[in-house]
């Protein structure tokens, strides 16, 4: 792969006026995991226009990108990312709501869309009150809880496509399956997306609110670093109880620890490093393969060398399906 000199780049984009830029800007300030190592280029866009830009500009140079929400769901190298990393926190913010249809740019928490639902009397995204991140993510990986997703109220996405441009797609063209989504298999970018609610009581979706944030506090580590879910849950199989019958639950790598409340949860004790946390999958993934002959696949995204320029596959971090298995990578 060519070098790349990123210091012209973050000049020029500077010209462009489209939002905020950082050189070398360390990505663990902007993740829920608190690790990470540095951004070639940080640019945080205030407009969707400024997103589209940006994205339009980088793709005709051949310049590598990648983009970044809240950060919950995400496990960034120690090397950093040799790209330009745009931020979606203040350029897709925009919320509308209109009967019982409700749209809101990919930049916008999904606590805030749960809580505006609550206040219109709307019913249907209860569930997503104790998802961390933001609306873009959770239609990457159709993120879900307490036995809902997002396929079941997402009707419209609107996507950038490096082919075509912004246009708009219907819910059965994103492809939505568990956890996963065309988003993660195609270059598309979720701007925005217009979700279908149903009218119901206020109060009933408070309560039901306030349960699942209930749960969330006692059956998770919330407030320590982490990032969500390590692992999808292997149907009919829970990962957690998977994790937790190996007697992972403790388990340390440096300042890497899984969690004592949830075992599919790795919690960054202070100084944890991306090798950390990658060094307890690796352990977690044997165990569970030795013993009941089950291959975990990660539900929190690896963005390091490789993909795009930006990151790298699962596969290559285990090295091979079945075989990285028994000992790490180089």
């Amino acid at each position: 792969m060519r070098a790349i000199d990123f210091a012209p780049i973050a000049r020029d984009l500077r010209t462009l006026m489209l939002g905020t830029i950082r050189d070398q800007e360390p990505l663990a300030r902007h993740t829920s995991f608190r690790i990470g190592g540095p951004a070639r280029v940080y640019l945080e866009p205030s407009t969707e226009e400024g997103v589209v830009r940006s994205l339009e500009w980088l793709k005709e140079r051949g310049i590598p990108y990648f983009i970044l929400g809240q950060g919950t769901n995400v496990l960034v190298s120690d090397r950093g990312v040799e790209a330009v990393v745009i931020s979606t926190s203040r350029g897709l913010k925009e919320i509308a709501i209109a009967d019982r249809r409700m749209e809101a740019g990919s930049g916008v928490l999904l606590t805030k869309l749960s809580h505006l639902a609550e206040r219109s009397a709307l019913a249907g995204l209860e569930f997503a009150i104790s998802i961390p991140g933001t609306l873009g993510g959770a239609l990457v990986m159709n993120a879900g809880a307490h036995g809902s997703a997002m396929v079941e109220i997402v009707k419209t996405v609107r996507v950038w496509d490096p082919t075509v441009g912004v246009h708009q797609i219907s819910a059965e063209e994103a492809e939505f399956e568990y956890r996963q989504s065309r988003f993660q298999r195609s270059p598309w970018i979720a701007l925005a997306a217009t979700m279908e609610l149903e009218s119901g009581d206020r109060e009933r979706i408070r309560q039901t609110m306030q349960h699942f944030m209930a749960t969330r506090k006692s059956t998770q580590p919330v407030g320590e670093p982490n990032a969500g879910s390590v692992f999808k849950n292997p149907k009919p199989l829970f990962a957690g109880q998977l994790v937790e019958s190996i007697g992972a639950k403790g388990w340390r790598a440096g300042d890497a620890e899984v969690s004592s409340l949830h075992a599919n949860f790795i919690i960054n004790r202070g100084q944890a490093r991306a090798c950390d946390v990658l060094q307890l999958m690796r352990r977690i993934r044997f165990v569970i393969y030795q013993r009941y002959h089950v291959v975990l696949r990660p539900e929190v995204r690896w963005i390091g060398p490789g993909e795009g320029g930006a990151s790298t596959t699962w596969e290559n971090l285990w090295c091979e399906e079945g075989v990285g298995l028994t000992e790490p990578c180089e």
